[in-house]
């Protein structure tokens, strides 16, 4: 059986952090151990435009092709960043009361969902929260009105003298290192949605109902 899940989203940023992502909220949320199986591991969907535009087209194409075909996924989660209120707007139309599709709004990018891990961010960088310098991320940031994430996560690696790169406008590579020295096995999901109300909040409870209904479906243990 598959547990296969595919990813509409934006860039390469989304495509590391995502899938560890999502392993972590379906043990600690849905008791559900996933992958299943080493070939179940969360596949990108390619977009053909960019933005949160080309993820909008996606769905739809998908949405339209599902009729007819159920192509293997288990489900299918779109994550696009700074969507306008009129793309929130039809997201939500195509994906209401389809249970294999699970929408998060990123309210501007992937990496405030990341920079309101503040533990694990902060433990990343070298910094504790009395050790950190002054910058934009100091003890009254708050990632959901962060209007510039991925400007903080740079500030943050030009800081740290633990890190050999910066972040600049996505710097891969440390996104995966973050990912699996943190993420994969620690992700503080409950600061993240204090963090991000909106955005992961709402995100990390629908996908952990998703879990929960495949694990039953399936009849899957944990």
């Amino acid at each position: 059986m598959s547990t296969k899940i595919g990813i509409i989203s934006e860039g390469p940023i989304d495509h590391v952090l995502l899938p560890p992502l999502l392993s972590r909220i379906a043990e600690v949320k849905a008791q559900f151990r996933w992958p299943v199986a080493g070939e179940d591991m969360a596949e990108v969907l390619p977009i053909r435009k960019m933005g949160h535009g080309g993820v909008l087209e996606k769905v739809r194409t998908l949405v339209r092709f599902l009729e007819k075909e159920p192509l293997g996924y288990e489900l299918f989660v779109v994550v696009p960043d700074r969507p306008t209120r009129s793309v929130q707007q039809e997201l939500r139309q195509l994906t209401s009361g389809k249970s294999r599709f699970v929408l998060g709004i990123a309210i501007e990018e992937i990496e405030a969902w990341w920079l309101g891990d503040r533990t694990n961010t902060l433990s990343w960088s070298g910094f504790t929260h009395t050790s950190l310098p002054p910058c934009r991320c100091r003890q009254a940031y708050a990632a959901e009105r962060d209007a510039e994430p991925k400007r903080t996560l740079h500030e943050l690696t030009e800081l740290s003298d633990r890190l050999d790169s910066v972040y600049g406008d996505g710097n891969t590579e440390l996104a995966r290192q973050f990912a699996e020295d943190h993420w994969k096995r620690n992700a503080r999901l409950d600061e993240m949605s204090t963090q991000c109300p909106r955005g992961f909040g709402a995100f990390l409870q629908d996908m952990a109902d998703a879990f929960r209904w495949t694990r039953s479906k399936q009849g899957l243990l944990f």
